[in-house]
């Protein structure tokens, strides 16, 4: 799995290729605190979330998508920000997990599919 953050001037980006096995939840958990450093930082009410080109993730990178969620959960409401993850119909697993952080962060996520 590879992961990268970019700003591209109007939005943070994450960007989320490959595949995530369970040995790349650890390096998942540690990106995804430094995004949401960098979101916070920064101000911006929303942040984007590209996964269409993970063709799958583990149950332990799932866990670090919901602990990023509960990170933004915490925050004051003048910091929270949304996240809107892109994804891509091809990979069933997606839909399944992105409704189930949707309902997990009612408000936070927004799905937008390619």
């Amino acid at each position: 799995m590879s992961a990268e953050t970019t700003d591209d001037g109007t939005n943070l980006v994450l960007t989320c290729t490959g595949s995530a096995e369970s040995e790349a939840s650890g390096a998942l958990f540690t990106t995804l605190a430094g995004f949401h450093e960098r979101a916070v930082g920064s101000a911006k009410r929303a942040v984007i979330a590209d996964i269409r080109e993970l063709e799958f993730a583990s149950s332990s990178c799932i866990k670090a998508f919901v602990a990023w969620l509960q990170q933004i959960q915490q925050l004051d409401d003048a910091q929270r920000y949304k996240v809107r993850f892109r994804s891509n119909p091809r990979y069933a697993w997606q839909q399944r997990s992105l409704n189930a952080l949707a309902a997990f962060a009612a408000g936070v996520v927004e799905i937008e599919a390619s």
